[in-house]
C-alpha cells in the first residue's frame, strides 16, 4: 500500500510539472509526457506479445510509435493537420505489416498480424487523440467561455484518477456488503459496487474541477447550464475509464499476464497507470469537440 501511494505521488508530481511546464511554457511540452507514455506503453505491449509476434513486426509498430506522436503534435499545432498525418502513418505501417504475408510468409501469420495492429491501436492511436485535445484552440467568441486545451487536459487527468480512486475506495470498504462482481471472469476483484464508486468520483471530479477551474480562469456565468454540463461529460468520462480498465485485464487474461509492466511499483507498468485515461480521453475530446461545435458561431 505505501509503496503504491508513493508511486501514484510520483505519477501526480510528474503530470503537474508537465501540465505547468503547458501553460506557461508551451503546448508542445506536454506532448513529451503523451510521446513517454506511447514509448514505454508501446515496448510493453510488444514485450506481451513478443513470443507471437515477429521481430519484424515489433519493429514496425514500434517506428509507427516513434514516428506517430511526434508528427502529429507538431503537425497538428502548427498546421492543423494531426490526424491526417496519423492516418497516412497507419496507413503505411498497416501496408509495412501486410506486406510481411509475402515477404516472410513463413514466420508470419494472421495471429501475429492481429497482434501487431493490436499494439499499434493500443496505445499509440489513442494517445494520438490525447495529443489533439492538447491542441484544442479558444473559442475566439466566448472568451469568457474556457473551453480549451487547458480544461480538457485537466477534465481527462481529473476526472479519469477520481473515477480510478472511488472505485477502488467503494470495492475496498463495501465490498463485504454488496460482494457483487462487476466482470467476473474479465476482472474477478471488480464490483458492482466499485463501479458505482467510480461514476460517484468521475462526478465529484467535475464539479471540483468545475469551481476550481472557473474560479482562476473561467466565469460562473449560466452555472446551472454549464455545471451539468461538466457532470455529464465527467460521468461519461468516469464510465469509460472503466471500460478501459476492463479492456487492459482482459488483454493481460488473454496473454496470461498480471502487470504489463513494473516501472510504477504497486501500479505496474504504464499501460497499467493509463489504461483509463486512453478511453477517458478520447470521451472527453468527442463531448468537447460537440460542445465547441453547438457554442461556434
Amino acid at each position: 500500500m505505501k509503496t503504491r501511494l508513493i508511486s501514484g505521488t510520483c505519477y501526480v508530481a510528474i503530470l503537474i510539472a508537465f501540465y505547468l511546464l503547458k501553460i506557461f511554457v508551451h503546448d508542445l511540452c506536454f506532448d513529451v509526457l503523451i510521446y513517454a507514455f506511447a514509448l514505454i506503453g508501446t515496448f510493453e505491449m510488444l514485450r506481451a506479445v513478443q513470443d507471437k509476434t515477429t521481430k519484424a513486426e515489433r519493429g514496425i509498430v514500434f517506428a509507427f510509435a516513434v514516428v506517430s506522436i511526434p508528427l502529429c503534435a507538431v503537425a497538428e499545432h502548427y498546421f492543423s493537420y494531426g490526424l491526417h498525418w496519423v492516418t497516412i502513418c497507419f496507413f503505411v505501417m498497416a501496408v509495412a505489416l501486410v506486406c510481411l504475408l509475402v515477404i516472410r510468409h513463413e514466420e508470419t501469420s494472421l495471429e501475429s498480424l492481429g497482434l501487431s495492429f493490436l499494439s499499434a491501436v493500443y496505445p499509440v492511436l489513442l494517445l494520438c487523440l490525447l495529443v489533439q485535445a492538447n491542441h484544442v484552440p479558444k473559442l475566439p467568441a466566448f472568451s469568457s467561455i474556457a473551453f480549451n486545451s487547458d480544461l480538457l487536459i485537466l477534465f481527462i487527468f481529473v476526472v479519469s484518477p477520481f473515477a480510478d480512486t472511488f472505485a477502488y475506495l467503494f470495492g475496498r470498504c463495501l465490498k463485504k456488503y454488496f460482494p457483487r462482481k462487476f466482470a467476473p471472469v474479465i476482472s474477478p476483484n471488480k464490483t458492482v459496487v466499485g463501479a458505482i464508486g467510480g461514476l460517484v468520483g468521475g462526478l465529484i471530479g467535475a464539479a471540483i474541477l468545475y469551481f476550481a477551474y472557473n474560479a482562476v480562469v473561467g466565469s460562473f456565468e449560466n452555472m446551472g447550464f454549464w455545471l451539468t454540463v461538466y457532470l455529464l461529460i465527467g460521468l461519461f468520462a468516469a464510465a469509460a475509464t472503466e471500460f478501459g480498465d476492463l479492456v487492459e485485464s482482459c488483454i493481460k487474461r488473454k496473454l496470461g499476464l498480471k502487470d504489463m509492466g513494473k516501472i510504477m511499483p504497486g501500479h505496474g507498468g504504464v499501460l497499467d497507470r493509463i489504461d483509463g485515461t486512453l478511453f477517458a480521453a478520447m470521451v472527453v475530446y468527442l463531448a468537447f469537440a460537440a460542445v465547441r461545435m453547438l457554442l461556434a458561431p
